[in-house]
């Protein structure tokens, strides 16, 4: 891709693709960006490997690849591909999961976007279910007791190529390097799941917006369900983190008291379930998951799911 001027518009852009286990996820994400025009020099795979001792991943010639030496999580896995990023000396950095997917146009859009949009330290595409037009988000907002929510239809209100919003998916972000020199990387202790909110929270506390560039779309869907237990735990302690940094006592109260319903309310849905000789494993996950994250919080426990955990799905090594 070359700029106005002939020069190329992706010389001040490093792309940091984020990998999981040996099933090579991520060449889809890779081929995506050299599609693009991104050269793969460069792209940084930072991977997380699953089982001890497992072979490094093969890269495309001329990607560089910094492997971890166990599983770190979202935000330290990702931290190890920004550092090297960094490094370079770039203008922006784009931070991709491995099951997340440009489409045609999507990193055009948003490399262009952000020349013309100095006040945007970070800007995401919009996400758009796996293999379907249908609207995943519109970036994220933040309620005034420090929940979250996805937005699911574009606003009505959005004037230009850019819609406002509070965060963006970590699957797929566009952020300015002096922006993370000044705030710092991915909080480490979370391990996976509201790193990227609590990332925009402080670049947005520092006098920078964030967005989504409209004429940009990615693919990518919910993980969940492949991890019923572990996800409800990091949802739930990290979320008590984040609820705290956003709305203070406010949302540590808020999300506590929410947590502790959610429990009672799946702890039910066991009891119910069982009485009428239905699967309770997910159920059960969920209610455990919940527990442990929310007194983990006020225990200080941080990093990855306890191992024991039921339905720890693909966090088991971690």
């Amino acid at each position: 891709m070359t700029g106005p001027g002939g020069g190329d518009a992706f010389a001040e852009l490093t792309a940091v693709v984020l990998s999981y286990g040996a099933g090579g996820e991520f060449a889809a994400a890779i081929d995506s960006l050299l599609a693009a025009g991104l050269p793969a020099g460069s792209i940084v795979l930072a991977h997380n490997p699953a089982t001890p001792g497992e072979p490094p991943p093969r890269v495309e010639l001329g990607v560089e690849l910094v492997v971890a030496e166990r599983n770190l999580g979202y935000a330290g896995g990702m931290n190890l591909g920004l550092e090297r990023a960094l490094a370079r000396e770039g203008e922006q950095v784009l931070v991709m999961s491995h099951d997340a997917r440009l489409r045609p146009g999507a990193l055009t859009a948003l490399v262009a976007a952000a020349g013309r949009h100095p006040e945007y330290a970070v800007l995401g595409p919009a996400l758009v279910h796996t293999g379907s037009d249908r609207p995943f988000s519109f970036g994220g907002f933040t309620r005034g007791d420090g929940t979250n929510g996805h937005i699911r239809k574009l606003p009505a209100d959005v004037d230009g190529e850019i819609a406002s919003c509070d965060w963006v998916d970590g699957g797929t972000m566009l952020v300015r390097t002096a922006a993370l020199r000044t705030v710092g990387l991915f909080d480490e202790r979370l391990f996976a799941y509201f790193e990227e909110s609590d990332l925009c929270l402080r670049i947005r506390r520092s006098g920078a917006a964030v967005g989504v560039v409209l004429a940009a779309q990615a693919d990518q869907d919910p993980g969940g369900s492949k991890r019923p237990g572990a996800w409800a735990y990091l949802n739930t302690r990290n979320g008590i983190v984040f609820a705290r940094r956003a709305a203070g006592l406010r949302g540590l109260v808020r999300l506590t008291a929410r947590s502790a319903t959610i429990v009672a309310g799946q702890v039910a849905r066991v009891a119910v379930r069982r009485l009428q000789g239905r699967p309770t494993a997910e159920q059960y996950a969920v209610a455990v998951g919940t527990a442990r994250g929310m007194v983990d919080y006020y225990r200080g426990r941080w990093g990855a799911p306890p191992a024991d955990l039921p339905g720890i799905g693909d966090v088991a090594n971690a």
